[in-house]
């Protein structure tokens, strides 16, 4: 995937994307630190963008991002659930698992340099689902609608963390996550299972297919958390799928 060296990118820790531009209107993802976008367009004190890395379109405030400099050394994501962000040499907040970084560590930006510690970014390749370490990160993170952090998230935004920290590049909602994927009768760990609305026709939800039966997933009743497919009667089931192709690597 072709990156251009100089890219806008959100001045906070996460915020919300919008479906309009107004803070009234829904939030329909959110944009967490260092994550590339494209600005279309601007109305009334607002940015239309576009994720470089999953081409989602929402509204953010105008002012909410900064220009930043790409070095062209690969990326990596913020491995541990708050790492410390500094700016120079000050800490001056804390950014969220899945947060991008050039794997220097350094965003240069037209105001200075924000960076982790070398020994909270992760490199990005693409590598086979790791039991346990995402898992420990998410448990127990409330749900959020439009929420890809451990402040909050939904479930395809738990979905498509999880393939980033694997090197693999998600669309941001469960139903294009489906089309992108292969149905498969004999998922393994690192699958995703999929499942519709009442009318069976629409994909509605996500999970992450952890083996023996068990699935990690966010829902509003009980954020994120395991749970077995067999007990899972609030979701109709459609499918596993798995991954076929490399086009989706990071």
């Amino acid at each position: 995937m072709h990156t251009p060296e100089w890219l806008w990118i959100p001045r906070l820790s996460r915020m919300p994307l919008r479906s309009e531009p107004s803070h009234r209107s829904e939030q329909v993802s959110e944009l967490l630190w260092g994550e590339p976008q494209q600005v279309l367009d601007y109305e009334k004190g607002w940015l239309l963008v576009r994720g470089w890395i999953d081409g989602y379109v929402g509204w953010v405030p105008a002012g909410t991002l900064h220009q930043a400099y790409y070095d062209g050394s690969g990326w990596a994501i913020v491995k541990r659930r708050w790492a410390i962000l500094h700016y120079h040499t000050h800490p001056i907040g804390e950014v969220p698992f899945g947060a991008l970084f050039p794997r220097s560590g350094i965003w240069r930006t037209a105001i200075g340099d924000f960076w982790v510690e070398p020994l909270a970014l992760l490199p990005l390749e693409p590598h086979a689902w790791e039991e346990g370490y995402v898992e420990a990160i998410f448990q127990g993170v409330p749900y959020q609608w439009g929420g890809k952090s451990p402040a909050g998230i939904d479930c395809s935004g738990l979905t498509q963390i999880i393939y980033r920290s694997m090197g693999r590049r998600l669309p941001r909602d469960a139903y294009q996550q489906a089309e992108v994927m292969l149905p498969t009768a004999d998922p393994v760990p690192g699958d995703l299972a999929f499942f519709t609305d009442p009318t069976g026709e629409n994909i509605s939800h996500v999970a992450l297919y952890l083996g023996a039966g068990y699935l990690l997933h966010a829902t509003p009743q009980q954020g994120v958390h395991r749970a077995p497919l067999e007990g899972l009667f609030t979701h109709t089931f459609h499918s596993f799928r798995t991954f076929i192709t490399e086009d989706f690597v990071i």
